[in-house]
């Protein structure tokens, strides 16, 4: 008597013979198949789940990201029209304003194009940093000397509100970190404190070191940040700031720059701050060892 052919059940991924030789055979390839078909169906459910949640996610960044590009666009069109404003109006009436009337247009014209030029770059910085394989690029940095020069080129903004720049920092402290980001991170965060400072007022800026990482603050004296305003804060989705003491106007881009970046460098930024007593804002890199 010929032997009856097993049957082959194909599964994606799984080949499973049933044999039907014989009865107590057949009945354990049978269990087995429905043990094998239940995990399939659960494998099937859970890759299913991933792809919605993905799914769901990227619907999530395209909104986010639609709502993040209308607030720039609202953003750079506001200086912009402002800085045409006052041009035209020097251009027509230069004659009729005496030199003080002059210089205090100008000095809006310069806030104005300052404040431009700042989101274009944090803008532009954002773009490239969503790239960060080719981007980030970690070295050993003397933040003694590169706050230096952040201080020196920031220097005509702090004048203007007559406003002090005074540093903590060790010449021989070193950090592992990106230099670009870092600079970034050091430019907003002390543009902002001379934003929201007020004239005569004073910004500390300090370094505390233990053996992984280096904790750097920017104190100000300035207006504060009310507790309300904190809860907004670091939302790309709203993207909240206030005016200046004189009327500086920002988007909030920069402090959302500047976590992005401290968090890339495996550290935190941190936020001290009440309405009427001024900032800090701190944030870790990175020791050198």
């Amino acid at each position: 008597m010929n032997p009856q052919p097993s049957e082959q059940l194909i599964v994606p991924g799984i080949n499973i013979n049933v044999s039907q030789k014989k009865t107590g055979s057949a009945s354990a390839h049978e269990k087995s198949l429905i043990l094998q078909i239940q995990k399939l169906k659960q494998l099937n459910a859970s890759l299913e789940l991933k792809v919605e949640l993905r799914n769901s996610k990227l619907l999530e960044i395209v909104s986010t990201n639609g709502k993040f590009l209308s607030l720039i666009a609202h953003d750079l069109r506001s200086p912009f029209s402002s800085i045409i404003g006052i041009l035209e109006l020097l251009k027509l009436s230069l004659k009729e304003f005496n030199k003080d009337e002059i210089e205090e247009y100008i000095n809006l014209v310069y806030n104005s194009a300052n404040s431009t030029l700042v989101l274009l770059d944090n803008l532009l910085k954002w773009a490239i940093a969503q790239n960060t394989e080719k981007t980030f690029k970690p070295v050993k940095i003397n933040l003694y000397y590169l706050l230096l020069e952040e201080i020196e080129s920031l220097k005509t903004l702090a004048e203007q509100k007559q406003i002090a720049i005074h540093h903590k920092i060790e010449p021989k402290l070193n950090v592992t970190a990106d230099l670009q980001m870092v600079k970034t991170i050091l430019r907003n965060l002390i543009c902002n404190a001379i934003k929201y400072t007020n004239k005569e007022g004073k910004i500390i800026i300090s370094a505390v070191e233990n053996k992984q990482f280096v904790e750097v603050a920017v104190k100000d004296n300035g207006i504060g940040i009310s507790a309300e305003d904190k809860m907004k804060l670091f939302k790309v989705e709203e993207l909240h700031s206030t005016p200046g003491t004189h009327n500086e106007k920002g988007t909030g881009l920069g402090l959302l720059l500047c976590k992005e970046f401290v968090e890339m460098h495996g550290g935190n930024l941190l936020l001290e701050s009440e309405a009427g007593k001024g900032s800090r804002f701190a944030f870790t890199l990175p020791h050198f060892i």
